[in-house]
């Protein structure tokens, strides 16, 4: 179920947000997000012609994704022990599975490279009755970035550059806990099959597949346990 409403924008209503309602197994959550993505990259790409302007990447960052449906039904269908689990999700974006995670009982941080990010993911904690999360605006690329370790660290459709998945890596493994479990969902990127190589020497690999609804094809989950 989706629901339009109207923001204020510089004195102007827009009606640039909805209400989606997501049923995962038991649990419901409502999350705010872009009523028009097109619009959104529309909007963005006409501000680039202003060289003056020095704007962050597309708002990718503001619908929600199949594989980030997919890693919090698996993680609910895994009955995961998340409670007391300290958590890291990259590249959060609206954070559902954050959201799932808080919910049942994680310490759970976020973060993106995107600066919209923060108010969208803490309208959305607000309208599911959570508290807000720790939100690092940051990015896996800066090798300066140091939020401590983890026993769960998790990403939805993050592999679609595979010339920073050595980097990627680094970020992971400079985070992970000694018996970090470490998610990361993806639809079936071209080149997916090159991330994991530094991951797999340290850690017991296993792939699954989980369906969402409205989507064609599966959604891959790679874990890697390490320990």
């Amino acid at each position: 179920m989706i629901r339009r409403f109207e923001i204020m924008n510089n004195g102007i209503m827009e009606n640039r947000f909805t209400v989606k309602t997501v049923q995962l197994a038991q649990e419901r959550f409502e999350l705010e997000l872009f009523a028009d993505l097109d619009r959104e990259f529309s909007a963005h790409f006409d501000e680039l012609s202003d060289p003056a302007k020095d704007l962050p990447e597309p708002p990718l960052f503001g619908s929600l994704w199949p594989s980030a449906e997919g890693l919090a039904s698996w993680l609910l269908a895994k009955t995961w022990p998340l409670r007391g689990q300290r958590v890291l999700e990259i590249g959060c974006g609206l954070g559902l599975p954050s959201l799932l995670c808080a919910r049942l009982g994680a310490q759970v941080e976020t973060m993106d490279h995107h600066p919209g990010v923060a108010s969208l993911l803490a309208r959305n904690c607000q309208r599911n009755q959570l508290k807000s999360l720790t939100f690092h605006l940051t990015s896996f690329q800066n090798a300066r970035t140091r939020l401590g370790t983890y026993d769960l660290i998790l990403g939805s459709d993050i592999l679609y550059e595979p010339d920073l998945y050595p980097q990627l890596e680094d970020f992971i493994l400079r985070h992970a806990g000694q018996k970090c479990h470490v998610l990361i969902a993806d639809p079936g990127r071209y080149a997916v099959s090159r991330f994991g190589s530094t991951l797999k020497k340290k850690s017991h690999y296993e792939n699954e597949k989980v369906m969402v609804d409205g989507h064609d094809l599966p959604i891959d989950i790679h874990h890697f346990k390490l320990g």
